[in-house]
């Protein structure tokens, strides 16, 4: 946070620069605070609380519907051994087309840019990276079911890596309830190393918490003598297509993440499908980000921005109502004088829980 310099004048010049500041608020790595976002902010609270628990789920039964104005999936179609989900597609418009490599690799990969208005960074979003979820075609050409992991969590790090990604986060465990979410495309030890269909992945960290893992990994092509650096963070405590234990959790994350890598590159999200979990992060980034900078937001049009870009984004109704909620933590840990509107939507969100 910036320090406020002080008056180098008298005493009235010292008593008005008092009377005249006012609070900083850092947020997603930026400090700023004008009256305009005071009054989105008073906005969004006096509409959260008006509309309670029960409008806002009622507004995600016309928001649930939402689908892209252009949904064309050729892409999608012509690869479906590269599609984790076959009810998920992956819209031409604005996938990310792979180019380290290609030829002789595919071009594709179950991934879209999120581009969201007035939010400073770019997004990738994108499903879990396969391994043995191959298809017929790929079965008949390669028999070891070692050589098609390395194949597809390749394609995974050759994204990565040509759009200078220097974070990414994994809002899954690899398994979860028993079912297979995400190939284990890094290597989890600290010193441990492999590779990918020619992507060098190094462990250089590990540091764990509670609810996150981190690794601090080196990622270098077969021939290049450039590595980059990549901090990924796992969070292993949100249920899929449900919310997390803690929102506060998920502000930290979006902070650990905002600081001093906006200019390297988009910040790669991804879940299992890289629509419920990870549509709900970036809604909440964005719904903070356009508050600050003093705009009046609803979570309706954040969806449909979003639904535009990647098919299916946020996909439940506990999900829209907590994206709501995080937002209002967020807010009352910064301006303590909302924190008992926040407490009442907090209190009517844990009894729609039961």
């Amino acid at each position: 946070m910036e320090r406020v310099k002080k008056s180098s004048g008298g005493g009235n010049s010292s008593s008005t620069a008092k009377k005249e500041k006012k609070p900083r608020i850092k947020v997603l790595g930026k400090t700023t605070v004008t009256p305009e976002a005071e009054n989105a902010i008073n906005a969004f609270i006096q509409a959260t609380v008006s509309a309670g628990v029960e409008g806002i789920r009622n507004q995600f039964q016309e928001v649930k519907v939402y689908a892209a104005t252009d949904s064309a999936h050729e892409k999608f179609t012509a690869n479906p051994d590269r599609n984790r989900y076959n009810d998920i597609i992956c819209l031409d418009s604005s996938r990310v087309e792979l180019k380290l490599n290609v030829p002789p690799e595919v071009d594709y990969i179950h991934a879209n840019w999120i581009k969201m208005d007035s939010v400073d960074r770019k997004f990738i979003a994108t499903q879990g990276p396969l391994d043995n979820t191959m298809g017929k075609f790929f079965l008949r050409i390669f028999k070891n079911k070692h050589v098609k992991k390395l194949i597809f969590i390749g394609d995974f790090w050759r994204m990565a890596f040509q759009e200078n990604v220097t974070v990414i986060l994994m809002l899954c465990k690899c398994e979860e309830d028993g079912k297979v979410k995400c190939a284990q495309y890094w290597p989890l030890e600290a010193g441990g190393y492999k590779t990918y269909n020619g992507m060098f992945i190094n462990n250089k960290r590990v540091e764990k918490e509670d609810r996150f893992c981190a690794y601090t990994l080196e990622v270098l092509p077969e021939g290049c003598s450039n590595s980059n650096i990549v901090k990924l963070i796992q969070v292993i405590d949100w249920p899929d297509k449900g919310v997390p234990s803690s929102g506060m959790s998920i502000l930290r994350l979006l902070k650990m993440i905002s600081t001093g890598s906006l200019n390297a590159g988009p910040a790669i999200i991804h879940c299992s499908a890289g629509v419920g979990r990870t549509g709900t992060l970036i809604a909440i980034e964005t719904a903070i980000q356009r508050l600050w900078k003093g705009q009046i937001i609803n979570f309706r049009d954040i969806v449909q921005q979003m639904r535009n870009q990647r098919a299916v984004m946020l996909q439940t109704e506990h999900q829209y109502i907590f994206a709501h909620l995080s937002v209002m933590y967020y807010i009352s840990a910064k301006i303590p004088k909302h924190r008992e509107a926040v407490m009442t939507f907090h209190e009517q969100y844990k009894t729609s829980l039961n």
